[in-house]
């Protein structure tokens, strides 16, 4: 049987060391990074599941929906495990998931996941701003 971790806990004392102040939410985790919100999202039903989302990058407008939707796929294509997509709240998002293994080493990849949201987030402005 595999053993289980804690991300939620191991997260709040990587940011805790790394100094960054970090607030506990319902869903999880949320921080700031360069002027960024990020969240952690917290799987109850997955204990190895690391999802860090940028959430509310752009907003999807009947307008704008098939430029939207395209600058979302070809990101999503574009970029490993960052998924770019429209919430339920007609919002773009962000989101780097992985699945960590028994003994992760946040510091592998916590900054790494930061760096590609924020690329991902960069890249989507970037076909947007072609488009227009």
């Amino acid at each position: 049987m595999a053993n289980t971790i804690d991300l939620y806990e191991m997260l709040k004392d990587f940011l805790s060391d790394e100094g960054f102040k970090y607030t506990e939410e319902d869903f999880g985790l949320a921080f700031r990074y360069n002027e960024l919100h990020f969240l952690f999202i917290k799987d109850e039903q997955d204990d190895q599941l690391f999802r860090l989302l940028l959430p509310g990058i752009y907003e999807k407008t009947e307008e704008n929906e098939l430029e939207v939707l395209r600058a979302c796929n070809d990101v999503t294509y574009g970029i490993k495990v960052v998924k770019v997509f429209v919430t339920q709240n007609n919002s773009v998002s962000c989101s780097f998931e992985i699945l960590a293994d028994s003994t992760p080493v946040l510091n592998d990849f916590v900054p790494r996941a930061v760096r590609m949201l924020t690329l991902a987030r960069d890249q989507f402005y970037n076909i947007i701003e072609q488009n227009n």
